[in-house]
């Protein structure tokens, strides 16, 4: 395990639209989840153990083989009381992570 200071379990639960299936995901660093709809692209949601996210989504198809790399859609951070949402469009440098 890296060196560093402890974290708590990030835990997520993850369920289906219908009920039918839940999965719960446990790690001390990061997770990660993938979201695919086919024809339309996919999106990628990541947390970290220091409260940090981002959310990137990329299209499928002829825009996604156009593209370099996947949009950055909202970066911030996870606190107690609130969410802090940065936009990228909108960030400066007092609110770069």
């Amino acid at each position: 395990m890296p060196e560093g200071p402890a974290h708590d379990l990030l835990k997520a639960q993850l369920r289906s639209a219908s009920g039918r299936s839940s999965k719960v995901i446990k790690d001390r660093q990061a997770i990660e989840v993938l979201v695919e709809v086919s024809g339309r692209g996919s999106l990628v949601l990541r947390v970290d153990s220091g409260g940090g996210y981002s959310l990137r989504g990329r299209p499928a198809g002829k825009e996604a083989a156009e593209a370099k790399s996947q949009d950055l859609i909202a970066v911030g951070v996870v606190r107690a009381d609130e969410i802090v949402a940065i936009r990228p469009e909108e960030s400066s440098a007092e609110h770069e992570l």
